[in-house]
């Protein structure tokens, strides 16, 4: 069974309707960890409408070419934490028969807490989550459980065809 996903994870509190109005829909809420489907369509799609053409500081190799490097993703979190420097991450995997690979880069606002190559226990780690003597960070939070992004983002890509971009 594949595990294919992309996702904004926030530390703190949510304001659930402000998330919802900006597409946001928590997949996963752990000890104040949220977990929202993302993909490059949706944070393309942000950026487009806002107008903010600005990257992320992610390091120049390793990510693969469909991970959401777009700035507005910090707006987006700023908006539905109220914090002017809300710790997140962005993760994705992509594995297949235990075959594959995974990505992440956690921050601190606009400034990058994780190092070139961080994998998703790490950037989990730099939110805060702990893992206990059974579970790594990924399964403490229950991403071992989230195999694929929900259909709904399917959405962004047609928007972003409809913006031109």
């Amino acid at each position: 069974m594949p595990h294919r996903i992309c996702a904004l994870v926030v530390a703190g509190s949510v304001d659930v309707e402000r998330a919802h109005s900006v597409g946001l829909h928590a997949r996963l809420v752990h000890d104040g960890i949220s977990v929202f489907p993302i993909d490059h369509c949706f944070s393309t799609y942000w950026a487009a409408v806002r107008g903010n053409g600005a990257l992320l500081d992610l390091p120049r190799r390793g990510l693969p070419g469909l991970f959401p490097r777009e700035a507005v993703l910090c707006d987006l979190v700023r908006e539905v934490t109220g914090a002017d420097e809300p710790r997140f991450a962005i993760v994705q995997t992509e594995y297949f028969g235990g075959v594959g690979g995974q990505w992440a880069a956690a921050f601190a606002g606009e400034r990058r807490l994780t190092t070139d190559g961080a994998s998703i226990n790490e950037a989990l780690a730099a939110l805060g989550v702990r893992a206990s003597a059974s579970m790594d960070e990924f399964d403490v939070i229950g991403l071992g459980e989230f195999r694929s992004n929900p259909d709904y983002l399917d959405r962004y890509a047609d928007l972003c065809d409809e913006l031109g971009v």
